[in-house]
């Protein structure tokens, strides 16, 4: 594997791309407007709106987000809003003054939408609110995790079961500890080979880090931004790629470039490559606006001759299987089984590269045995596995339609690049 993650422009707007063997894995667009996404805002909550069980939570003036129930079940109740002790356990009002962190982007016609479960993190910690758990990455050892259990699971923040003691925090009484949500950790898979000094260290430090935010935050009045969203880029290496992905990270923007150098949330062992060669710019090198033209474009063509129509709509997006020009023992069962197969495997690489999300339905070539749609549906969940982002195949629907679920995180990158004023291919315009 020779994967790359690539900032540059194409066609003068702002991108991060994700290259594997000069073939084209993901793409985001970048603006210059910031995002709040992972920023930690006080907010006032403006409505309660109980038949949606959500709130509306102004963040800045006319700044308006969705907060919905399932997302403030831990709510931090800050100095303006009375009688909210977390102890209470009640809802929150219109009027209080509540922590929430930016999780969502506005899309098309929703709004922005926000949480209570604040979190920070760095290369091997992520703390948050809600649990006291101490949880590890799936991706570490048995032997591993017990062995961190022992490095860092010890001291002023842990119990006996290992899991964070928030209450034991501050030296002395805090007012604002009354309204102290728990909090949780998890241990990521950086710390695989990590000695336990280091990771003490780390830990101390983001453990100091989230107190003093939630110190500081409950003194803050309305409409205070906390903690800013991470930068575009900071923003594409935590959600954008993982980091087994790609080996480097390549930019041809010299500002950029000095701006990642010793950052600490560049994982361990990833190179920061210049790029500078104003004649051949990184956007004809790897041939990126044409291969964001075939991104962007409605059809799709596969090896066999078969192609793929994808059709984004405001509800759902629709995907249709054609056998177009593949001829070979036309009418057989083994014949659309082959197409669909290989569908199957372009239709998960698409919804990656384009960010699909929300219902997808896929109109697969018609199969005679049950055999047959058991067998892909078993390959496309084995192939949307290795999607980041939280991917459910449902059934086939009475019509026949396989039935695709994915969790709502950015933009499509269609809707991206129609933001952005990026030019689309003429069929789409």
């Amino acid at each position: 594997m020779n994967g790359k993650l690539i900032f540059t422009k194409v066609n003068e707007r702002r991108c991060a791309v994700l290259m594997r063997d000069q073939k084209l894995m993901a793409a985001s667009f970048q603006g210059e407007k910031e995002k709040i996404t992972g920023g930690i805002y006080v907010a006032r909550i403006r409505d309660v709106v109980k038949d949606l069980n959500a709130c509306f939570a102004e963040i800045e003036k006319g700044i308006v987000c969705f907060l919905p129930g399932t997302q403030m079940q831990t709510p931090y109740y800050l100095s303006g809003s009375e009688n909210a002790s977390i102890k209470s356990g009640r809802k929150p009002r219109q009027g209080d003054l509540i922590l929430v962190q930016g999780i969502r982007e506005a899309q098309k016609t929703k709004q922005p939408a926000v949480t209570t479960k604040i979190s920070i993190s760095n290369r091997f910690f992520v703390l948050a609110l809600g649990s006291n758990k101490t949880n590890f990455s799936t991706k570490l050892p048995a032997q591993r995790k017990n062995e961190l259990r022992e490095e860092i699971c010890i001291g002023k923040y842990f119990d006996e079961d290992g899991n964070l003691k928030p209450w034991t925090w501050a030296e002395g009484d805090c007012e604002f500890l009354d309204r102290f949500p728990s909090v949780g950790l998890i241990v990521r898979t950086e710390c695989r080979e990590v000695p336990g000094q280091v990771l003490r260290g780390a830990l101390e430090s983001l453990i100091q880090e989230f107190y003093q935010l939630l110190k500081n935050a409950f003194y803050r009045s309305a409409f205070t931004c906390v903690r800013k969203p991470p930068s575009p880029w900071q923003d594409a290496i935590n959600h954008f790629v993982l980091p087994e992905e790609y080996e480097e990270i390549v930019t041809d923007d010299l500002e950029l470039y000095e701006e990642m150098q010793g950052a600490e949330i560049i994982p361990a062992g990833k190179q920061i490559r210049f790029y500078n060669d104003g004649s051949y710019p990184l956007e004809k090198l790897y041939s990126l606006s044409s291969k964001l033209e075939d991104a962007l474009s409605t059809r799709i063509w596969l090896k066999s001759g078969a192609y793929i129509i994808i059709e984004p709509t405001e509800a759902l997006t629709v995907i249709d299987v054609n056998s177009g020009k593949y001829e070979a023992h036309k009418g057989e069962q083994d014949y659309y089984r082959d197409i669909n197969m290989e569908a199957a495997a372009e239709i998960a690489y698409q919804i990656r590269l384009r960010n699909l999300s929300g219902m997808i339905l896929i109109d697969f070539i018609n199969m005679n045995q049950s055999q047959d749609q058991e067998d892909l549906i078993k390959e496309m969940q084995r192939l949307l596995q290795r999607d980041r982002v939280k991917t459910c195949v449902v059934d086939f629907t009475r019509l026949g339609l396989m039935e695709i679920t994915r969790m709502k995180t950015v933009p499509p990158l269609l809707e991206q690049a129609k933001k952005y004023r990026y030019p689309l291919p003429k069929k789409m315009n």
